[in-house]
């Protein structure tokens, strides 16, 4: 039986190799103002985030048309795939091309709603 779940290597990698690229900003301020500039090509979404945090990241795109998408990975775990000994909850991707790599990974390619969040089921 083939395993269903996102591959949480590969979603890590990818957000390494955005990282070395110079494509990927962290933390909620940093993002929310990726948001408001228009540069966020993705905002993604450590899978243990509160709950507090992401409604008030959905309200900084609420006039954005920027997709959202949940890793699969806890803050610690997305931390650790960026090289930092600290946990990260918040990303956006300014490359379309990481992001649009990253929701095909995850299976959600035509996922591009606005301020939308996308659930990975597992």
């Amino acid at each position: 039986m083939k395993n269903e779940r996102v591959p949480t290597e590969r979603v890590a990698g990818l957000l390494g190799m955005a990282r070395r690229a110079g494509k990927l900003t962290t933390g909620f301020d940093a993002v929310a103002t990726q948001i408001r500039e228009g540069m966020a090509a993705a905002v993604l979404i450590a899978a243990d985030l509160s709950e507090k945090t992401e409604k008030e990241l959905r309200f900084a795109a609420r006039n954005r048309s920027v997709p959202f998408l949940r890793l699969p990975l806890s803050k610690e775990e997305t931390g650790a795939a960026l090289g930092l000994k600290k946990p990260v909850g918040v990303l956006s991707l300014e490359d379309t091309g990481f992001a649009a790599s990253l929701r095909k990974l995850m299976g959600q390619e035509g996922d591009l709603g606005r301020g939308r969040m996308s659930e990975q089921k597992g």
